[in-house]
């Protein structure tokens, strides 16, 4: 269905037949970030527009009015591109904008409006105006065919093939977070030629042996390689890794008391060396770490600062519990 009506707008675009408003709204936040940065990106290449983005949580109607119209006058010549981003947070009703925009608006002013986590009721004026004015959809989360056939367009979109399986395996080592699979793919994109196939060979190659290496780094403690290559992986896959590096290496820790054979569970990533480095009352705080680390995580915005210093702070207390 999300493929269907991104689809549909795209078509529109590439005809010149542009919609004065769209509204994009509901849970899945990377979906509307991908509607919104599509009409840019397709209306660039058709128009001379001119950008604009604001944030709800620093916006009121009275002050966007004002930006539509101060942009029509100064650059009347162009498609006047207004991006509300964050409009969940706007100090009035998001309804009013039925009153003090739509009603009011230029031809050549294309408003996106990104509503985050919330929806609009079907029988409020607004919604029933962009309904049958411009465009309206409401982003839920995605099912794992749909995930599937999501990135497969959008690969393709971008002139790389890859198959049904290597689609599969991403979605199975690094679970359904859509941003999580986005920037996997986008690092692929560096290192792929154009029409070159992605397969499983080409995921294990670069995503999943990569991740990987965190673990043997944090075994050897290794902060330098550890703290660089877990800067390369999924963050929430990352720590659930690890999470369950520990876990190993407690059961490791409990069949030293008894007389079970563990030859084959030493070889394949643990030896006695690592119990040393990770006695088993330390590894219950640190097991403690990755849990808050976990919830910052989930609780806050994340930027590049945020995370990097979330990630040094954990393997600082790691490595030196």
């Amino acid at each position: 269905m999300f493929l269907t009506f991104k689809k549909k707008i795209i078509t529109d675009i590439n005809n010149k037949k542009f919609k004065n408003i769209y509204f994009f709204m509901g849970e899945e936040r990377f979906l509307i970030e991908n509607l919104t940065n599509s009409i840019e990106f397709f209306l660039k290449k058709k128009e001379k527009i001119k950008k604009k983005i604001l944030y709800g949580y620093d916006l009121d109607l009275k002050k966007l009015f004002f930006v539509t119209k101060q942009i029509y006058i100064n650059f009347s010549n162009e498609y006047n591109l207004i991006i509300v981003k964050e409009a969940q947070f706007l100090s009035e009703k998001i309804e009013n904008i039925y009153y003090n925009i739509l009603k009011n608006h230029y031809k050549k002013t294309i408003l996106i409006i990104c509503y985050n986590n919330k929806v609009l009721e079907k029988r409020k004026k607004l919604y029933k105006y962009i309904k049958k004015n411009g465009r309206i959809f409401n982003c839920v989360k995605l099912k794992t065919n749909e995930i599937l056939n999501f990135f497969k367009n959008e690969i393709e979109e971008k002139g790389y093939i890859i198959t049904q399986n290597a689609i599969k395996l991403l979605i199975k080592f690094l679970g359904e977070n859509l941003y999580s699979i986005n920037n996997e793919i986008n690092k692929l994109f560096i290192l792929m030629e154009k029409n070159q196939i992605i397969d499983e060979k080409i995921i294990k190659k670069y995503v999943i042996k990569t991740t990987f290496k965190v673990e043997s780094y944090i075994i050897e403690k290794n902060f330098i390689k550890a703290y660089k290559a877990i800067l390369n992986c999924p963050i929430s896959f990352i720590l659930k890794n690890i999470y369950n590096l520990f876990l190993k290496i407690i059961k490791f820790h409990c069949l030293i008391f008894t007389n079970v054979k563990f030859k084959n569970f030493e070889n394949k990533i643990l030896n006695f060396t690592t119990l040393k480095k990770y006695p088993l009352n330390n590894i219950y705080n640190i097991i403690s770490s990755i849990r808050e680390a976990d919830i910052k995580i989930k609780n806050i915005y994340i930027n590049s600062i945020n995370k990097e210093s979330i990630l040094e702070e954990l393997l600082y207390k790691i490595f030196y519990n």
